[in-house]
This record gives structure tokens, C-alpha cells and sequence, in this order.
């Protein structure tokens, strides 16, 4: 193999090695698990998923408030009404504050329930 040639292949793999080490520190950065819940999001039309923590969940920014607000709706919470990021509610005299924080990136948001008092994936 002549000079140049093998330059070109030390340089694409060297490339290769690169790019493998960024997406291995990608990968540990944000949890295994987080990635596939990302992947999951995107793939199928699920609104909000529960993350491994408990009284956490994980959606698209795209969904807003709206499926938050919609949910808890459903599950009979009343909305009284947000602070900065904090959204409360209440339930036959149970009051719960649902968080919400961009994570990750611009393309989802976490939730955080209170007490765990209602499950989002439901």
C-alpha cells in the first residue's frame, strides 16, 4: 500500500474511532434507558412515558401543557393554576404540583409528581 492510501484508511478510521466515542459519551451522559424512552417517543405515538425514577415521566415539548392538563383532567384533578414551571392541582381536598423541566436537549420535558399522586401513563 502506497503512502497516501494508507494515510486515507488511518484517517477514516481514526474518523470512526472518533465518532464511536462521542456516541458511547452520549450514551452515558444521558442513560441507556433515557435513549430507548427518546426513541420510543419518537417512533410511536405514545404522548407521555414513565421514566425509571418513580413520579417521573417523559414527553415531546411539542405536547406543551396541553397533555399534561388534558391528563390530569382525566384522572379527576382540578387545574388551580402554575408558577414558573410548577403546575398545581387538586382532588377531593388533595392538592399535588406537577414540575415540568426541559431535559436533554429542546425536544422533551420531564415531569415530576408530587407524592406520586397520579400516574401519567394511564
Amino acid at each position: 500500500m502506497s503512502k497516501p492510501v494508507k494515510a486515507a484508511a488511518l484517517g477514516i478510521a481514526g474518523l470512526i474511532l472518533f465518532c464511536l466515542l462521542l456516541a458511547g459519551l452520549y450514551v452515558h451522559n444521558m442513560g441507556l434507558n433515557n435513549i430507548k424512552l427518546m426513541y420510543e417517543l419518537h417512533r410511536n405515538n405514545h404522548s407521555i412515558l414513565r421514566m425509571e425514577t418513580e413520579g417521573q415521566y417523559v414527553t415531546k415539548t411539542s405536547y406543551k401543557n396541553e397533555r399534561l392538563l388534558e391528563k390530569m383532567k382525566e384522572e379527576g384533578w382540578t387545574f388551580v393554576g402554575q408558577e414558573g414551571s410548577g403546575y398545581f392541582f387538586e382532588r377531593n381536598g388533595q392538592k399535588t404540583i406537577v414540575t415540568a423541566k426541559q431535559i436533554w436537549n429542546r425536544h422533551y420535558i420531564m415531569y415530576q409528581v408530587t407524592d406520586h399522586a397520579v400516574d401519567l401513563t394511564n
